[in-house]
Formats: structure tokens, sequence, C-alpha cells
């Protein structure tokens, strides 16, 4: 899910999402499939975002991804900006019911539980 992020691959992010997905991010909450896949088509003209994951956590249908979020020049592939974050991933029946993004990685790793 994340490499189709990355790669701006929305044909492929939206056949791993629920129709009532929810994606929540620092600039607010996307309802359903139409809005995720609208948001996971945003680009930039000369960056690209990249998640490179350094860590996979999971309970039940939740997982947490540890990832560092890049933006890297188009132009010369040069990292323009980057830093880790946590990613809480909900799921149900195999496709992503809920996306969770969270500053502080300690705090998506509490969304596992005991």
């Amino acid at each position: 899910m994340l490499a189709a992020l990355g790669e701006g691959d929305v044909d492929a992010f939206s056949e791993l999402i629920d129709p009532r997905v929810e994606i929540h991010t620092q600039r607010g909450v996307r309802h359903g499939s139409g809005e995720a896949t609208r948001w996971a088509g945003r680009t930039f003209k000369h960056l690209q975002r990249r998640y490179e994951v350094d860590e996979v956590h999971e309970a039940g249908d939740t997982v947490v991804a540890l990832a560092r979020v890049q933006y890297v020049w188009r132009e010369s592939g040069r990292i323009g900006d980057e830093w880790l974050l946590g990613i809480a991933l909900d799921f149900r029946d195999g496709k992503l019911l809920r996306w969770r993004l969270f500053d502080d990685p300690i705090e998506a790793l509490e969304e596992l539980g005991d």
C-alpha cells in the first residue's frame, strides 16, 4: 500500500481499500473511497513522496508501520526532507478500513493495545 502511494499508483491503492475507508492525516479526515483516492493521487510538481518502512508491527487486524516519509526531488533524486512517523492501519476482510498518521511513532504503537 505504501509502495503504491509512493509510486503514485492510485489504481493499485484503490484496489486495497474498503469503500468506507477513513484516511486520518494532519489535515483532517477523508471519508470513503472517492476522497481517499483523490488524496492518494495528490502529487507535487517537483517532489515525489515516498514511504521507507523501518518496522512493521501487527495485532489482529491492526498494523502499525514505523516509516520515514521522504520528499524526493524528481530531477535529482535527492531527498529534500525526511522524518519518522507512525502509520496505524486497520483492516477488514483484507481491505484498508482506516489509516491514521502519528507524528510520534510511539503513539502509533499504542494503537496495538497490550
